[in-house]
């Protein structure tokens, strides 16, 4: 058995970013019952005005886009990773591998509902472009890559036989005779 093939670096596929998608919509969706909550406790007790008797749904609506933007960009800017890719070991880069700027991340979660318009019909690069580069993140010049960070993700031991196996060049064929 040869060595571990490790995915560092990689592009990220779909599965990958569609899993820290899911986690990341949870964590927004949580994050946001759970402050409007403790906002209506606090309202309720100290000014007797609840949120639940006030049909202020449109309110609500853009808290929650605010509380997205703030969510993504602020994770994003910090450490290039939103908690959902954390999780699922994804990080945001430039398109050419270095680190993106504060700039650059900016312009990817404000861009990134243009992906989302026309039925997610902006995340179909990420199937079928060799980088997996979504319409925001084309737009903004990012990838999503696989990191780890210092411990580097490795592929299992059969799979990474596999794969070197199939990537070696082919042995010329035996000569055709005694010499």
């Amino acid at each position: 058995m040869t060595g571990r093939v490790t995915v560092t670096g990689h592009y990220a596929g779909a599965v990958s970013r569609a899993a820290a998608g899911v986690v990341d919509l949870l964590l927004i969706f949580v994050t946001f019952t759970l402050g409007l909550a403790g906002l209506d406790l606090l309202t309720t007790a100290f000014f007797d005005k609840s949120f639940r008797r006030d049909p202020s749904a449109p309110l609500a609506t853009v808290g929650l886009v605010v509380w997205s933007f703030v969510y993504a960009f602020t994770s994003l800017a910090i450490t290039a990773r939103t908690p959902g890719k954390g999780v699922v070991g994804l990080r945001v880069v430039r398109a050419d591998g270095r680190t993106a700027r504060t700039g650059r991340l900016f312009l990817r979660v404000c861009v990134f509902p243009l992906s989302v318009v026309f039925f997610f019909i902006g995340f179909l690069p990420i199937i079928f472009q060799k980088e997996h580069r979504a319409l925001h993140d084309l737009i903004a010049g990012t990838a999503v890559v696989y990191d780890w960070g210092e411990r580097p993700a490795e592929l299992p031991g059969p799979l990474s036989d596999f794969l070197q196996r199939a990537n070696a060049p082919a042995e010329p064929p035996p000569s055709g005779g005694p010499s």
